[in-house]
């Protein structure tokens, strides 16, 4: 027979890993709903690197933009903002999906389009992960 060595399963194990599980789901629950709040920011748009327009994130509606290579459009909704077409070749602006947060862009380089969150007065700036 072959003697087991090693240590056993203590209390303190068991202690130490309901701790580290417990404190996962606890960030894990704020940071879930840290991304659920509304942000009342808005959104600017830049096209050759000058600002052409801000506008508020609420609602729903399709804008469009005359960027350098032709038109760029793209969707509001709710806080939310994707570019859903534009003239460029890639489409690479168009495949970067929603953003909501403040210091989130989107870049149609091609097109010199530019769409970015920015902060209400006294909001964060941007957030890091």
């Amino acid at each position: 027979m072959k003697k087991r060595s090693g240590r056993r399963w203590t209390w303190a194990d068991s202690l130490l890993v309901a701790t580290v599980i417990a404190l996962s789901v606890f960030l894990l629950a704020q940071d879930m709903s840290r991304s659920h709040q509304g942000h009342t920011g808005s959104l600017s748009v830049r096209v050759n690197g000058a600002e052409t327009m801000r506008l508020d994130l609420s609602g729903r509606r399709e804008v469009g933009v005359r960027g350098w290579q032709g038109d760029s459009v793209f969707e509001i909704r709710d806080g939310s903002v994707r570019m859903v077409e534009s003239a460029c070749p890639d489409k690479l602006c168009v495949r970067s999906g929603w953003i909501s947060r403040p210091g989130e862009s989107i870049v149609c380089l091609p097109n010199r389009v530019v769409l970015e969150i920015k902060a209400s007065e006294g909001g964060p700036d941007a957030v890091n992960r």
